[in-house]
């Protein structure tokens, strides 16, 4: 079992709360249908509050303005309950939001934002097996994604927690079965892997998918497995990149020549972005012709990977990076 966490901590700096008087309701649509308010503290945007109780617009702005922030906050299935029954073109905002991004390349803000929707889309149908999956999915990209390898066993066990509980409506689903099998094995779990990816490939006919799963199947039975989980060696060059922010360039340098020098994140993980960070460390301290073979590297994984190009350039118009 995988306990769901809160990312955020909830603030007053931009809210308030406020308690409707009993039997308050809020007038909504066309015709005024009367929805009640429950006798809990609702929270309002300050500035709504300055001469007086909250009209209807104020209500509806306020809770959906806070769950977008804190979608994990006590009291959140109250709010998006209230979301639904009075001010459902909120919620119709939210399904918009997830369809523009899903149709987009996104980066790591945006991919926070599209969870974020879905679980407040999930706190009016918690057993929705199909957004379980996709809650799953969005977490363990989010978990991947270089900014955010710092993080990346939390977002891999909240991606584990939902992919898992989809599986209980959608049993043997071999999409979730197949990113359970990936989470395992970066968490060092490979016998876990192996009978979730051998579940998947009962299920496929041949082809290039079938074909990948049965090779990462063998290399599993066979040896030359990683000795350690491979989460730990992301999480790594996440304390690297915290290092190089925080101008500790040295230390951040040596994380990074460790692990290119063991190899695994290299051949499990090739990455244009690990490639630009270590070059750009080599560079810093005074290894201009390691960086530049860095960033050589960066640009055979992906040619048009722009900050590597510009560095390798900077290094042949001026000797250093």
């Amino acid at each position: 079992m995988y306990a769901e966490y809160d990312e955020t901590e909830p603030c007053d700096a931009e809210f308030a709360f406020w308690t409707p008087a009993p039997g308050a309701v809020v007038e909504t649509g066309a015709d005024g249908h009367p929805v009640p308010l429950p006798s809990v503290p609702l929270p309002i945007h300050k500035e709504a509050l300055a001469e007086g109780d909250p009209d209807t617009n104020a209500i509806g702005c306020g809770l959906y303005d806070y769950l977008r922030q804190y979608p994990d906050c006590e009291g959140n299935g109250i709010y998006a309950g209230l979301l639904r029954d009075a001010y459902s073109h909120y919620l119709a905002d939210l399904g918009a939001q997830i369809v523009m991004l899903d149709n987009k390349e996104v980066d790591a803000p945006y991919i926070r934002r599209k969870i974020t929707c879905m679980k407040i889309l999930r706190l009016l149908d918690p057993e929705n097996p199909g957004l379980q999956q996709q809650l799953g999915l969005a977490y363990f990209d989010l978990a991947l994604r270089f900014t955010e390898l710092r993080n990346c066993h939390r977002h891999l066990v909240a991606a584990m927690g939902y992919l898992q509980r989809s599986l209980r409506y959608l049993p043997n689903n071999p999409g979730s079965l197949n990113l359970l099998g990936q989470i395992d094995y970066l968490l060092g779990d490979h016998p876990a892997a192996a009978r979730r990816w051998e579940g998947v490939v009962s299920q496929l006919e041949k082809g290039p998918v079938r074909e990948a799963l049965l090779a990462r199947l063998e290399r599993i039975r066979g040896k030359g497995l990683p000795d350690h989980p491979l989460v730990d060696d992301l999480e790594a060059i996440g304390v690297a990149m915290e290092c190089y922010g925080r101008g500790e360039v040295q230390e951040a340098a040596v994380i990074l020549e460790r692990l290119e020098e063991e190899g695994t994140i290299p051949s499990e993980f090739p990455s244009a972005e690990f490639y630009y960070l270590l070059g750009i460390c080599r560079g810093k301290t005074g290894d201009q012709a390691g960086a530049f073979a860095a960033f050589d590297q960066a640009l055979e994984l992906d040619p048009d990977y722009g900050p590597a190009l510009t560095a390798k350039n900077s290094i042949l118009d001026d000797g250093r990076v």
